[in-house]
């Protein structure tokens, strides 16, 4: 889509790093950016950055891990606006713990939020898509299609937003409603500065030359293949895992000449 189109768009996590990309990123297309998050303070302050880029902005505050505040905030989107055509789910959170030491509650605050959030996101707004035959495109990860040490709730978490993918693919792509996920690699946002602090300079340079393309992601990176799947130009894209990662999954690499 290179002009504006009747587009009505809700994107989860919307208040930092990739869901601020996205929501901005498509603001230059849509005319109504739904900008869900937790925090009212950073939800108006992107909704200032979608109207600026063009968008009428809306902000729905939720914790996605609630499935009663998720359906509550499309309820109110739809009354508003008369249905839903993009919807983006990006919120997640993150954190590096042997699976042995992880406490049952920061596990279940994890899935509740990347994998239940995901699957609430998708219930109540399916409807809705299926009526405008939109798409539902879900921020995964690298981390959804191999394991990685450290990171095994992450990683359980992302695996199960692949496998919901492609089921609601299968699905709902013969009913006219796309669904996709991106898969990045590391992605230059605040939750990335956390899972690094207290890193050193050399680790952090390591982690960097294991990518093949010698970098992290950017944000707006994201946010373009957000914007292309999400498009006509991608009419015939359904079930489709995007590796964002710069060459990180595409088989063994070491950045040692």
């Amino acid at each position: 889509m290179t002009s504006r189109t009747p587009e009505r768009v809700i994107v989860t996590g919307a208040t930092s790093g990739i869901g601020h990309a996205i929501a901005v990123h498509l603001a230059a297309r849509a005319t109504v950016i739904g900008v869900m998050g937790r925090r009212r303070q950073a939800a108006e302050a992107v909704a200032e950055e979608v109207q600026a880029a063009g968008a009428t902005p809306q902000v729905l505050l939720a914790d996605v891990a609630s499935a009663q505040e998720v359906e509550a905030a499309v309820a109110r989107f739809v009354a508003d606006h008369g249905g839903i055509d993009t919807v983006v789910s990006c919120a997640g959170i993150a954190y590096a713990q042997p699976v042995a030491e992880v406490s049952i509650e920061d596990w279940w605050h994890l899935i509740s939020t990347n994998l239940s959030g995901t699957f609430y996101l998708a219930k109540f707004t399916l409807p809705a898509l299926l009526r405008s035959q939109g798409t539902f495109t879900a921020i995964s990860s690298d981390a959804g299609t191999q394991g990685a040490v450290g990171y095994g709730p992450y990683c359980a978490s992302k695996h199960g937003v692949n496998g919901l993918i492609k089921c609601m693919a299968l699905e709902y792509g013969p009913r006219g409603v796309r669904c996709n996920a991106v898969c990045p690699g590391y992605v230059e946002t605040p939750m990335a500065d956390r899972l690094f602090t207290g890193m050193s300079a050399a680790e952090l340079d390591y982690y960097r030359r294991s990518v093949p393309l010698g970098r992290f992601a950017r944000a707006e990176e994201v946010a373009a293949v957000v914007a292309h799947l999400t498009s006509r130009e991608a009419a015939y894209t359904n079930g489709m895992l995007y590796a964002l990662d710069g060459g990180s999954t595409a088989g063994y690499f070491s950045s040692v000449p």
